[in-house]
């Protein structure tokens, strides 16, 4: 198994986690401070403190989780709470490509229908602005973005530190008849 090392996502990443934080403990401020008038509002809190702590949490967790492997002839992608498993047969590797995001705009992320968005982090499933074709994404960085097009539609998108390298990879690993 080789794994291809996948970039961070920017600090801005860790914005969201960051501001429900502080909004749940400006929360329980505000309601320390109106508990006097209604006992109700403390109680409701206590509640909502942990929830959005455990959802903070959850949205840091799965912003950290996210590799990319070739295991044998098989694509493994981890994106935050989603793993895609693709055999390389299934890829179209003669139209696979390393693109940059911000010159191929219809390739970009447009309407997410299972996944994650933050600033500088997109993961799961999305819709392309080009034709709204169906992508699976692992994004931290819009330069240098593996574009690896399946035979049945879909494309993943991948950020690499270097993608060339799994491109090689998965054409020494395709089936010679198909892949070329």
């Amino acid at each position: 198994m080789t794994r291809y090392a996948v970039p961070a996502p920017g600090r801005a990443a860790l914005l969201v986690p960051a501001v429900s934080l502080i909004a749940a403990l400006a929360g329980v401020a505000y309601a320390v401070l109106r508990s006097r008038e209604d006992p109700q509002a403390l109680q409701l809190a206590w509640i909502a403190l942990p929830v959005l702590a455990l959802v903070s949490g959850l949205i840091w967790l799965g912003a950290r989780r996210r590799s990319v492997e070739l295991d044998g002839a098989t694509l493994i992608v981890r994106a935050g709470p989603h793993t895609r498993r693709v055999p390389v047969s299934e890829l179209d590797l003669a139209q696979a490509r390393v693109v940059d995001l911000d010159e191929h705009t219809g390739l970009r992320p447009s309407i997410k229908t299972l996944g994650s968005a933050l600033p500088g982090y997109q993961a799961g499933w999305f819709r392309m602005r080009d034709g709204w074709r169906k992508g699976y994404y692992l994004l931290t960085s819009r330069q240098r973005v593996l574009c690896l097009p399946e035979r049945g539609g879909a494309t993943l998108l991948l950020s690499l530190e270097q993608p060339q390298a799994l491109l090689d990879a998965l054409q020494a690993v395709a089936p010679r008849g198909r892949s070329r």
